[in-house]
């Protein structure tokens, strides 16, 4: 969509993105490499997906994989890459993008359906996988779905490949949160 028939909401996210974005290039342009402690490239997806500019979205998540090969991101981050991918039909990457999505947070997708999420008794390895995470994340990161959103997600997370994955995570995750024993802990992974 093309800047000018941006709404005022969306306009501002597209800025905000724009300016993240440009940001992060004039630092790698400027010192060969991008030093981000802040999180800037976190955002600048789900801002250019929630302007209305797909398009956009996906650019910047290609340069990501470029420039951060084998970073996992963020939960958010993952979840929009996913709802990007979805919107412009390439499903079956949009379906692993998705289970990236719950593996980095089992709480996030449950959330968004407006479903309690269950309680695991597991370790969680960092702050971005623990249920408090989704307190941290700013409402406007958290979007009303479509029917057609819903009903993908849904039908994900009831999937064979969704449940088996959730069974494995938990189960694994649940044995690291009693065992201490480094060599045992790597047995475990």
């Amino acid at each position: 969509m093309p800047s000018s028939r941006l709404t005022g909401e969306q306009k501002g996210w597209h800025d905000r993105a724009t300016r993240l974005k440009r940001a992060l290039f004039n630092e790698k342009r400027r010192f060969g490499h991008v030093d981000d402690g802040s999180g800037k490239r976190l955002l600048v997806g789900p801002l250019y997906f929630l302007a209305g500019e797909t398009g956009k979205a996906l650019g910047f998540y290609r340069w990501y994989e470029e420039e951060f090969p084998g970073e996992a991101g963020d939960p958010v981050h993952c979840f929009f890459w996913a709802l990007s991918l979805h919107k412009t039909g390439e499903i079956k990457k949009a379906n692993a993008q998705l289970l990236e999505t719950m593996v980095q947070n089992v709480y996030l997708l449950p959330t968004l359906l407006g479903s309690p999420p269950a309680s695991y008794d597991i370790w969680h390895c960092s702050n971005r996988a623990a249920p408090d995470y989704l307190a941290e994340v700013s409402e406007e990161l958290l979007p009303q779905l479509s029917h057609a959103e819903r009903s993908w997600i849904m039908g994900q997370l009831e999937s064979t490949l969704f449940q088996r994955v959730l069974e494995e995570y938990v189960s694994t995750y649940h044995a690291l949160k009693f065992e201490k024993d480094i060599e045992r802990r790597r047995m475990v992974l």
